[in-house]
């Protein structure tokens, strides 16, 4: 049957390993897609999915690759068997999908999109260019500078037999605690920025793993001359850049057009950047201060018309950039990209007489881009940060540590530029500027994934929660680097803690899911020190597997999340271990603090941070917080290992967290005041100081026998509507609340309005702070050193989506999910959040005699709505009007088909 277009839609976000064009494609690759369709309760029967080598091919019906139909509702996820078969290192293919559904409809194929199958192992020595400063004697070892402006030779191509044009690009020597090594332009146009941290321990390896990145470049050559230009920095001596851009022609085959070698120019950029050895620092790493001078800048030097021959030839580092030690392999997230800033808020203030700011009217991660006239030769100081002090001024050394301070030398007339250095930042002053300063003369210059924002909304009848959630937007969109750290201003590194806020917060904002996975797996390998930190691997890997649907990570890490259940270092036996579990962790790194005899895990966790925000946490042998934790690691460890096959492992799991539970309950929890102690001594005392955090873990984890208990739990830990320990810590309070009922409480902690400096409330955030991504702490009062851009404190966002919505995958791949609407004193909530299987979409109005849900259920999907306790079901209308009768069970539960819906209830 021929499809009707106002039916069933083409399929649509299509992804291969959770990328739009993937280039590390290799056996069992994973194929994904967005069904649509105007038909409620519609739901695909059938796929088909094509492959060819190139676009005309594809058009052609000239296919590499045919499924045929295969008879499967399954669109996230998918493996196709035998595919592997047609799949060639580093081969491009272009891929389609149609569907079929239950109404006899067929749609037509999707739009293309492509893929790169994985390169071959690299096995000869991959030999970087860099400038060599000299001169210098026979015997002198080269003189490298720490910037470097690279072009290649000008090379002409005819785009007509041009399928698509691929760079290769990475660099060494700035690792491991930059995000970036160079900037890649064609044709002066920003293609990408590179190359993504190392992964030490490699999968589990004594390996390092060294990424690559692959660009499409195809939109930015042209017919003619064209050039690759390079701005890349580094500071150890093993400083090199090296790059390949090829082309797969439309006859199949694939041509090298041009690789890094002598031939190239490369510009020391020490005296452009005044960098003669002073650093800008933090306490975890040193990066060049970017001193422009531009009488040496060499202006326009990305474009194709510069003129380069009084450039030095390129320098060939003969040392390889990947040793036997390393293993060479392409980046698994989006390829990280600059992209010019222009918020509607952004404005410039003239200070003094040769004083300006400039507010980019939201921080940003990255560097500046400058176009401005200049009415003579002049040194200006600009200052950077993210607060003004008191006076109004740039406070430009960093809470945080880094005194962003550097001198930039401008020429009469035009001065166009960009710098290098990644910084945190929303301010610049320039002082002793003369001249006049426009608005648009210097804009930011952010480096950040890829991020699609009309995939997500809220909106309710409180601005501050609506602003809450814009910032916890923004927080993951700006944060989005090559893979997931606490902050870019001061450590760079990742933290499994900083993954879990980070992590969900994502999950409810946007629809790519690689840069999550990617993060996962590098703390897998690379482990941070917080004992609780660990779990929470296991926890994100099982939150991975319901938004995406795909089991592969859990099939592939399988075993090494097993070993986040262990501490310590030396090998022992796994005392109350099937032997079938005991099979599966031997010659395992670590040791089962599980007590047999106490039924409890010793050792214990961050709890908090800094420490004075543990609200007096006492420790002990045995810990509240970290046995409450360690219970929820246990339970998503089961359902891993059932979904996985090892079914004896997933049983005892679950002996191990039904035992946490007992024991946490008879001796830790004091039922007269509702709150748990907070530890338990070696000779088995009770450490009866109950601070919030040990009630508020156990709450968050679900340690409680009854809804009584959990209510008891609920009213210590919603502490009177006011919020207790650190921003990090809100996590575990506001999802206790949600989960056990108290949505109303974690809706007030909210929505406080106190907004003085230094409350503990976002108001002060939002209003006093004056935060446009989550800062590390309520304020400097609390952490004198902490960042504005720290994404652990992003916890509004998916409270607001996971919690007061109540829109959560209760199937993997969001093939069911549930609509739960806590809205608390909110009279009206509407939200939009991206799934895998598309844009869900929920809304409630509370009138006096009647509330008003609305629902928008995805094609290939079912949601269901749960209504509140005692409610009394008015009426339930599809998009057309039409009443449906029959579809609420017993529990309150309303399943919903694909389509748009709308529900009327009344409330006792």
């Amino acid at each position: 049957m021929t499809n009707n277009q106002q039916e069933l839609l083409i399929p649509t976000h299509l992804n291969v390993n959770l990328l739009r064009f993937p280039y590390n494609v290799d056996k069992s690759p994973r194929f994904s897609w967005w069904d649509h369709s105007n038909i409620s309760n519609s739901q695909q029967t059938a796929y088909q999915v094509v492959i060819s080598k190139r676009l005309h091919q594809l058009a052609n019906q000239e296919y590499i690759f045919d499924t045929g139909w295969v008879q499967s509702s399954e669109n996230t996820g998918v493996a196709i068997p035998q595919i592997e078969r047609v799949l060639d290192a580093g081969e491009l293919y272009y891929w389609q999908v149609r569907i079929k559904d239950n109404f006899n409809n067929i749609s037509d194929f999707s739009q293309p999109e492509k893929f790169i199958s994985t390169d071959k192992p690299q096995v000869e020595p991959i030999h970087g260019i860099w400038a060599d400063r000299g001169p210098k004697s026979d015997n002198e070892l080269p003189k490298l500078g720490n910037v470097v402006f690279i072009r290649s030779p000008r090379f002409d191509l005819n785009l007509v037999d041009v399928d698509t044009a691929v760079i290769t690009a990475f660099s060494r020597g700035n690792e491991p605690l930059f995000i970036q090594g160079f900037d890649l332009l064609v044709n002066g146009t920003n293609v990408g920025v590179g190359s993504a941290h190392r992964q030490v321990h490699y999968q589990g390896t004594d390996k390092t793993g060294i990424y690559y990145n692959k660009y499409d470049v195809t939109e930015e050559l042209i017919n003619g001359e064209n050039v690759i230009s390079v701005m890349a920095t580094a500071k150890s001596n093993r400083k090199a850049f090296w790059c390949k851009l090829e082309v797969y022609l439309t006859d199949g085959t694939k041509k090298k057009i041009i690789v890094t070698d002598k031939n190239w120019h490369v510009l020391d950029g020490s005296t452009a950047f005044g960098d003669y050895g002073v650093k800008i620092r933090s306490l975890y790493f040193g990066m060049v201060s970017e001193n422009v001078d531009l009488c040496y800048y060499p202006q326009g030097w990305s474009e194709v018309e510069y003129n380069d021959d009084n450039w030095p030839a390129a320098w060939v580092n003969p040392q390889s950039m990947v040793s036997d030690e390393e293993v060479f392999i392409p980046y698994r997230s989006e390829n990280t990209r600059r992209f010019e800033t222009h918020e509607p808020s952004k404005k410039v203030i003239k200070l003094g007489d040769q004083d300006y700011l400039v507010d980019l009217g939201k921080e940003i991660i990255g560097s500046l881009k400058v176009n401005l006239q200049s009415p003579l030769n002049q040194r200006v100081t600009i200052l950077m940060g993210e607060q003004l002090q008191d006076d109004g001024h740039v406070r430009h050394h960093l809470a945080a540590g880094p005194d962003y301070v550097e001198n930039w030398t401008f020429v009469k007339g035009q001065n166009q530029f960009t710098t290098l250095q990644v910084k945190n930042f929303r301010y610049i002053e320039l002082v002793g500027f003369q001249g006049n300063l426009n608005e648009n003369d210097i804009n930011g210059w952010a480096i950040e994934q890829p991020f699609e924002s009309q995939e997500s909304a809220f909106d309710s009848d409180n601005d501050l929660l609506n602003r809450e959630y814009e910032m916890s937007k923004y927080t993951i969109k700006a944060t989005n680097q090559d893979v997931y750290v606490d902050s870019q201003a001061r450590e760079r590194r990742p933290y499994e803690g900083d993954l879990l806020v980070n992590g969900n917060t994502s999950f409810v904002v946007s629809s790519k899911y690689s840069l999550n996975r990617h993060s996962m797996d590098y703390l897998i390998d690379n482990p941070t020190w917080p004992e609780d930190y660990k779990l929470y691997s296991i926890e994100m890997a099982w939150q991975d597997y319901l938004y995406t649907g795909n089991d592969e990570f859990l099939k592939n890490r399988y075993t090494d999340l097993t070993y986040k259940l262990n501490r310590g270092k030396n090998e022992e036996s796994f005392d109350g271990a099937s032997q079938d579990f005991k099979g599966s962790l031997k010659n395992t790194k670590g040791v089962d603090n599980f007590d047999e005899e106490v039924g409890l895990v010793t050792n214990d966790g961050l709890i908090d941070w800094p420490i004075p925000e543990r609200d007096g946490f006492v420790e002990g042998e045995y810990n509240t917080p970290f046995n409450a934790i360690f219970y929820g690691a246990y339970l998503s460890m089961s359902k891993i290992a059932d979904v996985v096959g090892h079914h004896t492992d997933a049983d005892h799991y679950r002996s191990r967290a039904a035992r946490i539970k007992k024991e946490l309950i008879n001796r830790m929890y004091d039922p007269e005041t509702g709150r748990f102690y907070d530890s338990m001594n070696k000779d088995l005392s009770i450490n009866k100081h109950t601070s919030h955090h040990a009630t508020a873990y156990a709450l968050c984890y679900g340690v409680y026998a009854d809804q009584q208990m959990a209510d008891k739990m609920s009213r210590f830990v919603a502490n009177d509507g006011k919020f207790v320990g650190s921003i990090y810590f809100i996590y575990f309070m506001l999802k206790g609340l949600i989960d056990s009922g108290h949505a109303d409480e974690a809706v007030r902690l909210l929505t406080n309005p106190d907004d003085r400096k230094d409350q503990k409330t976002f108001a002060a955030i939002l209003n006093t702070l004056k935060a446009t991504i989550a800062p590390e702490a309520w304020s400097n009062h609390y952490k004198p050193n902490m960042t504005m851009s720290h994404p652990w404190g992003a916890t509004p966002g998916l409270t607001i989506v996971q919690g007061i919505m109540g829109i959560n995958p209760t199937k993997p791949g969001f093939e069911n999910f549930s609509v739960k609407i806590r809205p608390g004193s909110l009279h009206r909530v509407s939200v939009e959040t991206p799934s895998a299987k598309g844009i869900i979409k929920a809304t409630l109005t509370v009138g006096t005699d009647e509330q008003i849900v609305t629902v928008h259920v995805p094609m290939n999907a079912k949601g269901t709505v749960m209504l509140p306790d005692g409610s009394h079901l008015m009426t339930i209308q599809d998009r057309n009007g039409t009443d449906l009768e029959g579809m609420l069970t017993k529990a309150g539960q309303i399943v919903l088909g694909s389509g748009n819906y709308q529900i009327s209830y009344r409330t006792n």
